[in-house]
Formats: structure tokens, sequence, C-alpha cells
């Protein structure tokens, strides 16, 4: 049976899918690259930078494969149990073991700034040369508060949100905090989204907060957490389970369950995981 997918990306005139399993198809050729999921990925101007984790032998990998030539196939994760100290990444343009889990990890050009679990935050090149390294933030809150769920390069400043809604925004010159922001929102941040002056943050327990400006603006509670959003320059579309709604609109019912939003020829769809495309609201 056909994985189903992890996320659609798009670079200059290819389309790239991964699927739950860590298949990467380019141009409708799968392969398979990672021994194990992958669990985060974004496209630079290289190519696509991903991390995999495999929690039970405790490892963990970030790569670089370019689009330019043709992916290959990795070894599976039995051979990974046997040469877990040397495996790296089939045919990537480099390949670095990672001390820690990666929490989050975001790309803009030839930059990639990613997060790594009770380290600090990391900035390096597209071909992997350090730029800069920044401490995680103290926050108030429970254990854990200060954990980063989601990074957001804009310009020459990266937005970090932490796990109790803790707003920093960075430098992205030498990692130095430019500001804080709390909202003054009880949540227990699972995914964050970015759009110029708005962000929506989605908590645990389903609340939904728009943030617009530097100020709250919506707090609405839905069914379950933000599969993946998107403004669409005047209010937020959401995919929620099987929902799709827009923030400020009605709720929508699908059969199958939504994984992304994108913009197709001025329409916005929705993958599900049966790798369909509809519209958003159908």
């Amino acid at each position: 049976m056909e994985s189903a997918p992890w996320g659609i990306f798009l670079s200059e005139d290819k389309e790239v899918t991964i699927d739950v399993d860590g298949g990467i198809t380019i141009d409708g050729v799968l392969k398979t690259p990672f021994p194990a999921d992958i669990t985060h990925a974004a496209i630079c101007d290289k190519g696509l930078v991903a991390t995999w984790v495999d929690h039970e032998l405790r490892l963990a990998r970030m790569a670089l494969l370019s689009l330019d030539s043709e992916l290959k196939d990795g070894g599976s994760r039995s051979d990974l149990r046997t040469s877990k100290d040397s495996m790296l990444v089939e045919g990537a343009e480099w390949c670095h073991f990672i001390d820690a889990e990666p929490l989050a990890l975001v790309a803009d050009g030839d930059r990639i700034v990613f997060t790594l679990w009770s380290r600090g935050i990391y900035c390096i090149s597209s071909d992997s040369t350090e730029i800069w390294r920044s401490p995680l933030r103290e926050v108030d809150g429970p254990p854990m508060s200060n954990e980063v769920k989601q990074l957001f390069i804009d310009g020459e400043t990266l937005h970090v949100w932490s796990r109790n809604g803790d707003h920093s925004i960075l430098s992205m010159d030498d990692g130095s905090v430019i500001s804080s922001h709390q909202y003054g929102v009880d949540i227990d941040l699972d995914s964050a989204y970015f759009a110029g002056e708005h962000f929506l943050l989605s908590s645990r327990d389903g609340t939904c907060v728009a943030i617009e400006s530097g100020k709250v603006t919506t707090i609405r509670k839905i069914r379950g957490t933000i599969q993946d959003a998107a403004h669409d320059g005047e209010d937020w579309r959401i995919i929620s389970w099987r929902d799709d709604l827009k923030l400020h609109g009605e709720i929508t019912q699908r059969s199958d369950l939504g994984v992304q939003l994108f913009l197709q020829e001025g329409t916005w769809m929705v993958l599900d995981n049966q790798w369909e495309r509809s519209p958003h609201q159908g």
C-alpha cells in the first residue's frame, strides 16, 4: 500500500512530495535516501534539507539533498541497527550527526535555522558552515515551557515561538535577541503559522489564537489541532481533522483527513491522506 503523504514542497519547476515513511518523489520517481522517517524538511537554495530521528536507537541526522540530480535509495532501518555509527544519507551533498533531537527547521535562500532539544538555536549556511548559535531563552512556566515549536525567517529577523506562547525575535545576522513578547494567552502551543503581520497559534486543546500587528484579535476553539493553515489575504484558511474552515467562517467537513494547504493556479487546495487534491471548503 502506498504510504500516506507527509508534505509537498515546490522548488522552481519541481514538485517534491514526501511520504510518512521517508520516501521522496520527484517527477514521478520515488526514492528513500533516509533510513528512518523524515521529521523536518525545508527547501533552501541548494536543495532539500531534512532531518530524521530514530528514538529507539537514539540517533538523529541532518542532510542536504540536491534536487538537480536523481535521488538514491539508502539503507534500511535494519541496516541502521548494524551500522548506526557510520550510516549517513545516500547521495547527500552533506550529512551530519546530531547529538540532540531537532525540534524545528526553516530555510530561506542560503540560510538554514534549526533548534535542538535543550541545546539552542543554530544558523548554518546551505553548505553547512555554522554562522551563529543562540541559547534557548529562559521562560516562566512548567517544565519544557521553553521548548521551541516553530521558527520563521522574515528578511533579517527570525521569529521563535516557544511552547508556552513566548515569542522572541532574533537577528539573522548574529542570533542576538531583538525583543520578546507574551500575549496574555494561556496556551500549550502545538504549532504556529505566519504571514506578514499575521500569526496563527494552535493549542493542543484546539484553541486558535490570531495575532495581528502584535495584538490578539481572535480566539476560537475548534475540533482538534490545526493540521495546516494559510492566510489568503483576508482570513486564515484552516484544515483540522476532517474539517475545512476559515477562522471567521463556517466549517465544512471532508471525507478524508486533510494534510496540507497549498495554492495552485489561484485556488486554495487541500492534499488529503489519500493523496487526493480538492479545493479548500469544496
